[in-house]
């Protein structure tokens, strides 16, 4: 008599969903990188590290490509990453009442995904970023599923591990942290012990980055500038409503561009054109921070409804499924920028390359980025899913706290339409959608 053989762990099924990815990066190796990735490789090949782009990305990058000579390399660890990711997650779905056959489909809908896999390629600080939050979405789940983890210290400190590479990676990392700590402290209000660690973890690491490893990297310069990131809201006001300007607001307007400029260039769902106008000098807001923060946060007070317009156009791509016909959204360059770092398309598999490329062009399509690469596809039914978790599995609150605390801080702080700015609430939208399953068949409010 044949035995039947043993089914395959559902986080090995779950994994395996990084081999569509794989595909990609044999077609499209090293990766996909824009002037960014270009100026971080020139950082790598000339040994000095600017803080403009975080410097610990910066080394990410020189580490994982041994200096600068395999690129691809740097993206190969990232699909690695992604697939042990998919694995712990679909563990802690399964473990959450998700079905096994769930957990890995939506784990390989992630791996087919035109837009995932494309990103997760990407030379950009944004990719370890999003995986990172996804880790921490994942042991924000696994404190839901299993509250004695509460009590134990490993778990709060790989979860204070994942949120310090969320607040090194980006500058915006902090606005998204910060609430979720202020959540973990009410909901363990009892238990401040695990939110200790957490927090410790964060200062340690965050500390030790910033302070001796920089200091021995020599890292140059600052980061960059709070008041620079909300210099389109100002814009957006003076535009608007020009009369509520000081003869001081606009003396710092104009230490930065002439007035034509702010006019002519401003466009609310693409801060691009202004920011990096040849005759757009940021050198004032950098010097004199403090006025420029003065004069927006002026602004936001005086002015509300045109910076909330301004954030609602900017972030159209969170929550409006249709692409607007007078906007681009940004996905990776299909090909690297002119460069001497020696970045270059240099495919290892040519069939790999014509079947993705085939599926990039098909995706594309204006009138298929509802389906193919904008995020509200599946942010919107995970808001949806968020509003059921209130009131039929309030534990599943903890990891959609995560979810929604970015979702703010994007559409607070993305300057343009981009993917790119999306991508882990793309990831972590698609892995709480199973979280239904459960949650409408159980009651734990």
């Amino acid at each position: 008599m044949r035995l039947p053989r043993p089914a395959l762990p559902s986080w090995l099924l779950a994994g395996t969903a990084a081999l569509p990815v794989f595909v990609w990066w044999l077609g499209w190796y090293p990766g996909f990188g824009s002037s960014d990735t270009v100026d971080q490789f020139g950082q790598v090949a000339a040994g000095t590290y600017f803080n403009h782009h975080p410097a610990i990305h910066t080394l990410y990058l020189d580490i994982l490509s041994l200096g600068g000579t395999q690129p691809g390399l740097v993206a190969l660890f990232q699909v690695l990453v992604f697939g042990v990711l998919l694995a712990y997650a679909a563990r802690w779905l399964v473990a959450a009442g998700v079905p096994t056959w769930l957990a890995v489909a939506v784990a390989w809908l992630l791996g087919l995904s035109p837009a995932v896999a494309p990103t997760t390629l990407a030379l950009w600080k944004d990719v370890p970023f999003s995986l990172l939050m996804l880790w921490a979405w994942i042991e924000l789940l696994a404190l839901a599923v299993d509250p004695d983890r509460a009590n134990r210290p490993w778990p709060a400190i790989r979860l204070g591990l994942a949120l310090a590479g969320v607040w090194l990676l980006r500058g915006n990392g902090p606005i998204t942290v910060l609430p979720l700590l202020l959540v973990l402290a009410w909901v363990y209000r009892r238990r401040l012990r695990v939110v200790g660690i957490a927090l410790a973890t964060i200062v340690v690491s965050v500390f030790l980055t910033v302070g001796p490893l920089y200091s021995i990297l020599d890292v140059q310069g600052a980061s960059i500038e709070p008041a620079q990131v909300f210099l389109p809201d100002v814009a957006a006001s003076y535009n608007a409503e020009p009369e509520t300007f000081s003869e001081a607001d606009v003396d710092l307007l104009e230490a930065v561009a002439p007035p034509i400029i702010w006019n002519t260039h401003y466009d609310c769902r693409d801060s691009t054109p202004l920011l990096f106008n040849p005759m757009f000098d940021q050198t004032p807001v950098i010097e004199r921070a403090g006025e420029y923060r003065s004069l927006e946060l002026a602004v936001l007070l005086r002015d509300p409804d045109s910076v909330l317009a301004h954030r609602l156009c900017a972030a159209n791509f969170v929550f409006a499924p249709a692409q607007p016909a007078d906007a681009f959204f940004h996905r990776p360059p299909y090909d690297f920028p002119p460069n001497t770092v020696g970045l270059a398309r240099a495919p290892i598999s040519d069939r790999a390359f014509a079947v993705t490329d085939a599926l990039w062009r098909w995706a594309e399509i204006d009138s298929r980025l509802w389906l193919t690469w904008r995020p509200a596809i599946v942010l919107l039914p995970a808001l949806g899913a968020v509003v059921v978790f209130a009131f039929r599995a309030r534990r599943f609150l903890l990891p959609s706290a995560l979810l929604l605390a970015h979702i703010l801080n994007v559409m607070a702080t993305s300057p343009a339409q981009e993917f790119r700015y999306a991508y882990p609430l793309y990831v972590m939208a698609a892995l709480t959608l199973p979280l239904l399953w459960p949650a409408l068949r159980s009651d734990d409010s």
